[in-house]
């Protein structure tokens, strides 16, 4: 599975999935969360939140309900339920990593080939930026595809997440200059989009097909244990990383 780092606006990601940081309710946030319910068009991205909270009424804290991405260049989107930054001592590392391993095994169980995170509970959610990081990339280089996962990318924005990712080693693409010029003009349409406007009601079927997969996978019991185990074991790695530093 390819790990790669960009910075650019996670809302102009064409990919399979992309990955909205999520409360338990679904409702819409502030940041990165606000920035994709404008995209993808806050209307039906808000009837699409009301109907799985229907369909499961278990949502956890480090857990992820999929929808469909409607008007982003992408066919779903992984709703990841992040904690907020407490005091270290109410789960926030394990759950912060449950988040990240549970977004990856709905992504591969929708047969999913590429997935773009941003670098969650970073803003709002007041973690600190090193541990978030440290989280983030331990969590995925940790998670083994069993499907058609290959690519899982990792969106940075501010600066200090530049600045953390480079101090690592890691060679991050720089995007965002030449995204922001497509947006500016209103007759770009991407290739992706474009596919999905040409044959939505076969897509619609498809991607359909792809939710109900991934919540079957959820309604299972020992996936989720698994799930909130493998978050555990992470969460402590990642921090013993940082405070090593």
């Amino acid at each position: 599975m390819q790990f790669e780092l960009i910075r650019n606006d996670i809302t102009k990601m064409a990919v399979d999935a992309i990955v909205l940081p999520a409360n338990t309710k679904l409702r819409e946030g502030s940041g990165t969360s606000k920035a994709i319910f404008e995209k993808a068009g806050r209307k039906e991205l808000e009837k699409a939140c009301n109907v799985a909270l229907k369909k499961d009424d278990q949502i956890y804290m480090g857990g992820a309900i999929p929808t469909l991405a409607f008007k982003l260049d992408a066919k779903f989107i992984i709703h990841a339920i992040v904690p907020k930054w407490i005091d270290g001592e109410h789960q926030e590392y394990d759950k912060l990593s449950s988040a990240y391993l549970s977004a990856l095994g709905l992504a591969d169980v929708m047969s999913c080939e590429s997935i773009a995170f941003p670098l969650l509970a970073s803003g709002h959610n007041r973690f600190d930026q090193n541990i978030a990081f440290e989280i983030a990339k331990e969590s995925i280089e940790a998670y083994q595809p069993t499907n058609k996962l290959k690519r899982v990318l990792l969106v940075l924005y501010s600066p200090k997440a530049m600045q953390i990712a480079r101090t690592q080693g890691f060679l991050i693409e720089e995007a965002i200059d030449d995204v922001y010029i497509l947006g500016i003009d209103e007759n770009y349409v991407s290739p992706g989009q474009r596919a999905l406007n040409d044959g939505m009601e076969l897509a619609g079927k498809f991607l359909d097909d792809g939710i109900n997969m991934a919540m079957a996978f959820l309604d299972d019991q020992e996936n989720r244990k698994k799930i909130l185990e493998g978050g555990i074991m992470i969460a402590q790695i990642a921090i013993s990383v940082v405070l090593k530093k």
